[in-house]
């Protein structure tokens, strides 16, 4: 015989096994749908860099110009992918100032004055020479050996008369530069010349001969490098000014024709 309490027990026994069978369903739902959200999120985070990565190289190379409207549609159909990563990408670019969002009108490559990159590598200059105090002692010999080697390179190169890629140079120039700021011991420093890093190396690529005479630089820079051998902080300091200075200087004497003064 079947008692109440017997039968109640049962039906509390039955609402608990389905309670627990139904938070399960709904776990492995929310688990499921959590998943393909997160893909769905990795996937426009991954079109977002791919976006960001194609946009930048163009503008760098200087493939699309400085006054240039981006369309995000046609972008988009280039690209093959919604508008939605390249608005994010476009929203990086913008923070770090290769494009301007002009709110109704649209989106343009950012213009280049002479101002802005005298100003600029008046910034770089004194971090610079503010990252050698610290960061000339944790230098070592085999990273100085290194950036020599490959500027000897370099100069062996030109003297037997081969013609040298302006974007390897400029590639051995920002190794040398990016070992004075990395081995600095100030933080702040290191975030500032990130920020400014992209600017600099965009308006070198701009100029194709923004770093002046191939034998000329090559020498200054192995001047520069015989001075950290030397730990000679005053004189690696000038010299460093004056090899910024000369940059600024080279670029804005060979302007591109897309520039505004």
């Amino acid at each position: 015989m079947i008692t109440c309490i017997q039968v109640i027990c049962s039906q509390k026994i039955i609402s608990i096994y389905y309670f627990i069978q139904n938070e399960r369903e709904g776990r492995k739902r929310l688990v499921k749908t959590m998943s393909l959200e997160g893909i769905k999120k990795n996937k426009i985070k991954n079109l977002t860099t791919l976006a960001y990565e194609t946009i930048k190289n163009s503008i760098m190379n200087n493939e699309i110009k400085p006054g240039d409207y981006l369309s995000e549609n046609l972008l988009a159909q280039t690209l093959g992918m919604s508008r939605t990563p390249i608005r994010e990408a476009i929203k990086v670019l913008a923070s770090e100032g290769l494009v301007e969002i002009h709110n109704g009108v649209g989106v343009f490559v950012k213009h280049v004055t002479t101002k802005e990159i005298h100003e600029l590598f008046e910034v770089r200059a004194a971090l610079e020479c503010t990252a050698l105090h610290s960061s000339l002692k944790y230098i070592t010999d085999d990273e100085i050996s290194d950036i020599e080697e490959g500027w000897l390179e370099l100069k062996r190169k030109i003297d037997q008369g081969e013609k040298i890629d302006i974007d390897i140079i400029s590639d051995y120039d920002s190794r040398l530069h990016s070992l004075i700021v990395n081995k600095c011991d100030n933080a702040y420093l290191k975030e500032i010349m990130s920020s400014i890093k992209l600017k600099i190396k965009r308006f070198q690529r701009m100029s194709a001969r923004a770093l002046g005479n191939e034998k000329e630089t090559l020498n200054q820079h192995l001047e520069i490098i015989n001075y950290m051998k030397e730990k000679d902080v005053d004189k690696l300091s000038k010299l460093l000014r004056i090899h910024i200075e000369k940059a600024a200087e080279n670029i804005t004497r060979n302007p591109s024709e897309n520039w505004k003064y």
